[in-house]
């Protein structure tokens, strides 16, 4: 077996598209000799391994596996950064491997050496001159990835040589054997430090189908820890480990020694509850160091691929290997008849996860996934009996991956009330909580009053349950309740305080936000929170009325101190122009209003819907109404308005009124048409010139702008086009034909509807030149053209391939043109100007000179 030194003549087939030398550049020869793992036939490596991936880099760090586990990719990237860092560059190419070809030619390839240019390879990877090319030859194959660096050199052959292979032994991971004894497809995670599996199928990174054997070429004494999973809805995943020995080894998982698992989860009486519901699935979660959810080489999350068997009593099972393994259940159904049961998730998104020993056994074994443990909190709140209905508890711990997508996150957990009793002017309420809860949070948040009174408060506030010794605190008062060092007011000091809101306000998506102070530490009693309507308060305008907006009470808890309102959206920075401020004291009953002289509202009423604007502040003098809408699909309808409104403070109502458009025509031919804003078509650069501009009717399509009368049709659809009486538009219209401009009639303001006739005659092909020289050969570019159409000015405008082929089909008729070309070369511009007739039946060979010119019949080309 001649497997050593024939890597070189892959590597310089691989090399080649680098760049062919010349004689004005050196020349080197690089061979690279990769020795083979001993006592392993040039065909079993062949079939083993089948290509090897060699990637040069003119950086180093791309030898740091941690690198990739951090960006959670593939060990065979080419790029560890996510392909973000614009430092690192790479050049990959894959060298094949063959068998023996019976005369010692393990390799492909019939060279041994290959000249090429190093400057070129330098150039691949962005080198800089003088610094080393660094390398490395990849396999999901091999247990280590194989690593050297190219250094400049003047030699006329430089050998890189790598013996690292010799002392690796094949270690064959076969399919798994199914319960009935034969093969299970399943992927393969041959180093569990190096993969991940997350999001169902979408992520799997260094794993492999294992539907045949997989081979991995590792060290004598090293020690692979690997997982399999099969693909089945039955049989959990196995994760192992396998001591490298001197000697080839075969790995098998042989399903026929599995135990069937039944889960449960165990009650707050110690009795094993069956779960018949939810989704079981089987994990493997151990995080590498410094590793995050979706982040790093987090772990194998096989999602909700258990769904049999289940147990005589319903509960979930499945086939596991003896040892120990992760299930996780998600947001699952418990038969229990416990009066305490609370769901003891322990995870994100009603997640319970679990780590179970399965003992060898020929039996099914019954095992507790999680148990139920809570606990009994009492909380005594001193003044606080007024607010004894609108007081809430809640439960919540914060976790980390892979008990959650993120770190520190926060997360709802079980809390049954258990009693809520009034002594005195006190509360006292018993709550059960989770045993997993960190935290029990105090709320006062509900609705106070009557229906169109909503409530919020500054009150929201958590406690530690567990002190430093995690042990249990179980009786609480409000002083424990804390957030950022912030404690709740005494109840005593907290007061009601009415905002008279227009319901509109609201409505628009605006929030009441309130900042306070109580106390004299300004920091540790900062207070906020924003209150808004409840469904129950979508109250209508009443246009034509003395009070046409309604308003609505929001009523605010607020503890005795400084505080400040506003109104706004999203958390919008506020403008101190905006801000109210107000001081609550014990014997206050205070009642803030927004008054009608602050706001500016407009109700526009349109064809089909009333729209509401609000300016809260600094009202513009007018708001512009802009509508253009095209609706149905087989005969649309485009309604245009836009409309310069006058505003005054307070209410304001407006109508749109529309006037219709209608397009006759009297051919047997579709004509498109829509609706264009009257404008100047005017070029930024060159303020001082008009700006040729080619209509786009697919642009105009693909948007839903535009329409079209059918072939059969004469005339426009009743109401198919409606514009604003009080507005000026361009009726655009084209004939479904090649190289036909687009005809633009403008229609003045009016209260009556108008029918304008369609430009439907048979076009005349009509080629233009300039001095002699088709449009489209000419260098210089045409910079403007205004083109026009008869007494009634109306403007032709080409679509964009006019100056591509020269010509365009007219309508016979009048026509004026002007316009000018540019040449960049000497920065000139050449006005022209001209006019001409076109006539039936006679195809017009035109220059754009101040005199027509027709000698050619020829159609464009």
């Amino acid at each position: 077996m001649k497997i050593a030194n024939h890597i070189s003549r892959v590597l310089a087939a691989a090399l080649f598209g680098l760049g062919c030398h010349t004689a004005a550049l050196h020349a080197q020869n690089i061979m690279l000799h990769l020795d083979a793992p001993q006592g392993i036939d040039a065909q079993t490596l062949a079939a083993d391994i089948g290509t090897l991936k060699i990637t040069f880099s003119n950086s180093k760090d791309f030898f740091d596996t941690s690198l990739y586990a951090a960006n959670t990719l593939d060990l065979g990237s080419d790029y560890y950064n996510n392909g973000k860092d614009s430092y690192h560059h790479y050049f990959s190419r894959e060298l094949t491997l063959n068998a023996d070809d019976g005369n010692g030619n393990a390799w492909w390839g019939n060279t041994n050496k290959f000249e090429f240019n190093f400057d070129n390879l330098r150039r691949q990877v962005s080198g800089r001159a003088g610094q080393p090319i660094y390398y490395r030859i990849y396999s999901p194959h091999f247990s280590r990835i194989i690593t050297g660096q190219i250094d400049p050199t003047d030699a006329e052959e430089v050998t890189l040589h790598h013996t690292e292979l010799v002392q690796a032994r094949r270690v064959a991971f076969m399919p798994p054997v199914g319960r009935d004894g034969n093969a299970v497809p399943a992927i393969l995670a041959p180093d569990l430090r190096t993969g991940a599996y997350y999001n169902g199928t979408t992520t799997r990174v260094n794993m492999h189908d294992l539907t045949e054997p997989f081979a991995r070429y590792a060290y004598k004494g090293d020690t692979l820890r690997y997982l399999v999973a099969p693909n089945s809805n039955e049989l959990a995943l196995h994760a192992d480990s396998i001591v490298v020995t001197d000697t080839t080894t075969c790995v098998t998982t042989d399903y026929r020694k599995a135990v069937e698992c039944r889960f449960y989860i165990t009650d707050s009486q110690g009795q094993l509850c069956p779960v018949t519901n939810g989704q079981l699935a089987s994990v493997y979660y151990k995080l590498q160091p410094g590793a995050k959810r979706g982040r790093g080489y987090c772990g194998y999350n096989f999602g909700s691929n258990i769904f049999e068997p289940t147990a005589p009593d319903g509960t979930h099972a499945a086939y596991a290997l003896p040892g120990r393994q992760t299930f996780q259940l998600r947001m699952p159904t418990v038969q229990t008849d416990d009066p305490d049961f609370l769901m003891p998730c322990n995870a994100a998104q009603g997640y319970i996860l679990g780590e179970v020993t399965i003992p060898a056994s020929t039996e099914p074994v019954s095992l507790s996934i999680a148990q139920s443990k809570p606990l009994r909190v009492t909380t005594t709140l001193a003044d606080a009996a007024p607010y004894a209905d609108h007081l809430q508890f809640s439960a919540h711990t914060y976790l980390n991956p892979p008990y959650s997508w993120q770190e520190n996150a926060k997360v709802s957990v079980e809390c049954k009330e258990v009693s809520r009793q009034i002594k005195g002017n006190d509360l006292v309420v018993t709550t059960l909580v989770e045993g997993s809860t960190t935290y029990l949070s105090l709320a006062l948040s509900a609705q106070y009053g009557a229906q169109s009174d909503t409530i919020a408060s500054v009150l929201s506030n958590q406690c530690n349950v567990y002190d430093y010794k995690n042990d249990p605190r179980t009786e609480l008062t409000q002083d424990d309740f804390h957030f950022d060092g912030a404690k709740l007011p005494p109840f005593s000091k907290l007061h009601p305080v009415k905002f008279i809101v227009p319901c509109h306000l609201l409505q628009q998506g605006e929030k009441l936000y309130i900042h306070g102070q109580f106390g004299d530490d300004w920091y540790s009693t900062r207070c906020s929170t924003f209150a808004t309507h409840h469904e129950g308060c979508a109250k209508s305008l009443k246009p034509g009325t003395a009070t046409p907006v309604p308003y609505d009470t929001l009523t605010v808890i607020l503890p005795e101190g400084n505080h400040e309102w506003y109104v706004c959206k999203n958390f919008t920075p506020y403008d101190s122009a905006n801000i109210h401020t107000f001081t609550l004291a014990n014997t206050d009953t205070l009642t803030q209003t927004i008054y009608d002289r602050e706001f500016t509202m407009l109700r526009v009423s349109d064809f089909d819907s009333d729209n509401i604007y609000v300016y809260t502040n600094n009202a513009p003098a007018t708001h512009r109404y802009k509508r253009y809408k095209v609706d149905g699909s087989r005969h649309k309808q485009i309604h245009y308005a836009l409309e310069e409104i006058p505003l005054h403070p307070g209410y304001n109502d407006y109508t749109v009124s529309y006037r219709q458009i209608k397009i006759q025509k009297d051919t047997l031919a579709r004509v498109d048409y829509g609706i264009e804003i009257p404008r100047d078509y005017y070029n930024y650069d060159d303020p001082r010139r008009n700006d040729y501009s080619a209509y786009d009717p697919y642009y105009e399509w693909n948007n839903g702008l535009a329409a079209y009368i059918k072939k059969t049709d004469t005339v426009t659809l009743d109401s198919a086009i409606m514009v604003s009486s009080r507005n000026e538009v361009d009726l655009v219209m084209g004939k479904d034909e090649g190289y036909r401009p687009y005809y633009f009639v403008r229609i003045p303001p009016s209260t009556a509807d108008t029918t304008v006739t369609a430009y439907t005659q048979p076009g005349v092909r009509t080629k233009f030149t300039y001095k002699g020289e088709l449009l489209r050969k000419m260098k210089m570019g045409l910079s403007r053209l205004d083109m026009f159409l008869g007494t009634e000015r109306t403007r032709v405008v080409p679509e964009s391939y006019f100056t591509r082929y020269s010509c365009l089909n007219l309508v016979p008729g009048h026509y004026t043109m002007e316009g000018e070309f540019y040449n960049e070369g000497s920065e000139e511009y050449f006005p022209f100007a001209v006019t001409f007739t076109i006539e039936a039946g006679h195809p017009h060979h035109h220059r754009a000179m101040p005199r027509p010119h027709s000698h050619s019949r020829s159609p464009c080309r």
